[in-house]
């Protein structure tokens, strides 16, 4: 018979978590919020600035959206932290002065946010994760503003427990502490917790420093960083929902 003890999850419920000796395979989950769950994110070159690229005549090309995303993740690795708005405010003045454009900063971020705030979930997340949340403890574990990231959860019908967000910790991922508090919050051992996210570096290498698994999000017509060749991939929730009820074969 198993052996069982309860742990207070955060927000005042509690649930069974079977000890570590007797565990087999996956029994928590973590999630990228933007990638993993919902569309676009700030991997994504908002579209006021791709308005701004128009009004001058300039186009968006894979330069120029590469740019962007390496400009961010550089913002993410500043030590100290630097705040998930004041991080769009450094990459958009970036922008401006290296492709020439004039607007106002504030204004971008704000329009920046609120593209955020208003993504629609991937049509099959709802349902999967109806059936996981039945099967496995589950956590959102996002580079995102917190407040941004809850609206966008939000309108989508998504409730979750568990948030780790990179405000709350004062890091960004793929920086351990980040997955760390996941850990505890999930109340498991890393090597029984799965996380799933679009960013090789931040979603693969971040949890497997820490002991997690990771299974890469690849979705169809979605470009992504490299990663080698060993890396699990999925296309999609169900696909991700398959690999972990894998795990306990």
């Amino acid at each position: 018979m198993r052996s069982r003890r309860f742990v207070a999850a955060v927000g005042g419920g509690t649930r069974v978590v079977v000890t570590p000796k007797n565990l087999r395979g996956y029994r928590g989950l973590s999630l990228d919020g933007y990638g993993a769950l919902l569309e676009g994110g700030p991997d994504t070159m908002p579209r006021v600035l791709r308005g701004l690229f128009a009004d001058r005549g300039k186009p968006v090309d894979r330069v120029s959206e590469d740019l962007w995303r390496k400009a961010l993740h550089s913002q993410y690795a500043a030590d100290p932290f630097v705040a998930f708005r004041e991080v769009h405010r450094r990459v958009f003045h970036d922008m401006f002065a290296r492709f020439g454009i004039q607007g106002d900063v504030e204004d971008c971020i704000d329009q920046a946010f609120d593209e955020y705030r208003l993504a629609k979930a991937y049509p099959e997340v709802r349902s999967v994760l109806r059936e996981l949340e039945a099967e496995v403890a589950m956590a959102i574990v996002s580079n995102m503003d917190t407040m941004v990231l809850l609206d966008a959860l939000h309108r989508n019908g998504l409730a979750f427990t568990f948030i780790v967000t990179s405000e709350e910790e004062q890091r960004y991922k793929p920086s351990t502490s980040i997955f760390q508090r996941a850990i505890r919050y999930l109340g498991l051992p890393a090597a029984n917790i799965l996380h799933i996210g679009d960013s090789y570096l931040e979603d693969v290498v971040g949890p497997t420093s820490v002991g997690m698994g990771s299974v890469l999000m690849r979705r169809s017509g979605v470009s992504g960083d490299a990663a080698p060749k060993s890396t699990p991939i999925v296309s999609d929730l169900h696909e991700a929902r398959e690999f972990v009820r894998r795990s306990w074969e």
